[in-house]
């Protein structure tokens, strides 16, 4: 079976790689990759490179009209990426769109394959965040024909929204797969590697616009810089991705000072991020990855604002509801206070194994493309 994964970022790739490497490694499928939106434009790091180091075959490139972060540029980017989904589908159609979680360009992949007759699996999808990426993840379940969802609770809640219970695979988080494999908590090294003081502790900062509130998006990321200070933290800062916003907090980003212990990425590669990861003694923002990951590693998060509002928590996790400084550094203190146990609601890291279990058990038929809600 011929299977096509959209791809429109380091943050997506990253996680299904290993997911998507033990599928294409069977002798009943063939994954290709198809890769769009900010893998393409150089300011995020160009980052195809990734998937050319991975062995997967890149098969297209949709180009994505993005000049600007704001509303009207993500609404044309979709508007582009379907029309090249689109064609490209028509000259190359595959037996199944593999799409993951919620990002604009997944929904413009699900809305072009819908309407032209292919099959879609949706991985990540039952789960809420509160923000309009929630709006995405359920349009996305509600066009996908087989969904393979990383929680028991987000397993429920797609039966709930109509969704047919076998038709529903539990496989866990795919980015858990392989994710602690080689990698050893190493702070003197990352301290050596990006020249920070031997003597504060090590913030990963990961914040990205909520594009409700993204006309509040600079002066959100200079509090939480102002609560990292106030903590006398260094921090290795990723900036965010092309949602609204997201230029507000470059800007402030530009402005940060690195004598002060602060290093400002465009990207990590999956391996250094891990590395980088275990070996800091918080991540902080407002990412999924510290939400999922993190606990895997024992490593504490501090969720920061509403763009995680409603996802399941690991016991890792304090939450900042507000961009007030001290409350900022009451929950960094809480969170350096904490002893993390690794355990993490998101699976084991055997997701590779139940997706390829399921796509060789699963018949895709034809009537299957007539979705009827289950009551």
């Amino acid at each position: 079976m011929l299977i096509h994964y959209v791809t429109g970022s380091r943050a997506d790739f990253g996680l299904v790689e290993s997911c998507l490497k033990t599928i294409d490694a069977s002798t009943q499928h063939d994954v290709e990759v198809i890769v769009t939106g900010q893998h393409l434009i150089d300011k995020y790091g160009h980052t195809t490179s990734d998937i050319e180091r991975s062995g997967l075959r890149m098969a297209a490139q949709i180009p994505v009209a993005l000049s600007g972060r704001d509303g009207h540029e993500m609404a044309h980017a979709m508007a582009s990426e379907l029309a090249g989904f689109a064609d490209l589908w028509k000259k190359r159609r595959p037996a199944l769109v593999l799409v993951l979680g919620d990002r604009g360009e997944m929904l413009a992949a699900a809305i072009a394959a819908v309407n032209m007759g292919i099959h879609i699996a949706h991985i990540h999808g039952g789960e809420r965040s509160g923000t309009i990426d929630e709006s995405y993840r359920h349009a996305i379940s509600k066009l996908s024909h087989i969904h393979f969802p990383a929680t028991e609770d987000a397993a429920a809640r797609l039966a709930k929204m109509g969704e047919h219970e076998d038709r529903i695979v539990l496989v866990g988080a795919p980015g858990l797969v392989g994710l602690t494999d080689g990698i050893r908590r190493d702070p003197i090294e990352l301290r050596r590697t990006f020249e920070l003081s031997a003597s504060k502790p090590i913030a990963l900062v990961v914040f990205h616009p909520v594009v409700q509130e993204q006309q509040d998006a600079g002066a959100q990321i200079e509090a939480l810089l102002g609560g990292l200070h106030s903590a006398n933290l260094s921090a290795i800062i990723l900036r965010p991705n092309s949602d609204a916003g997201g230029d507000a907090i470059d800007r402030v980003l530009d402005m940060s000072d690195a004598s002060k212990d602060v290093r400002v990425c465009t990207h990590l590669r999956r391996r250094d991020y891990l590395k980088t990861m275990a070996s800091c003694d918080l991540v902080i923002g407002n990412s999924s990855s510290g939400i999922i990951e993190s606990a895997s590693f024992s490593v504490p998060c501090v969720n920061i604002g509403s763009r995680q509002n409603n996802r399941q928590r690991n016991s890792n996790t304090i939450d900042c509801l507000t961009f007030d400084q001290p409350a900022i550094l009451k929950a960094i203190d809480q969170a350096l206070e904490l002893t993390c146990d690794g355990k993490n609601v998101y699976g084991d890291g055997r997701t590779d194994t139940l997706l390829l279990s399921a796509l060789n058990e699963i018949e895709f038929f034809p009537e299957m493309l007539s979705k009827q809600n289950s009551y």
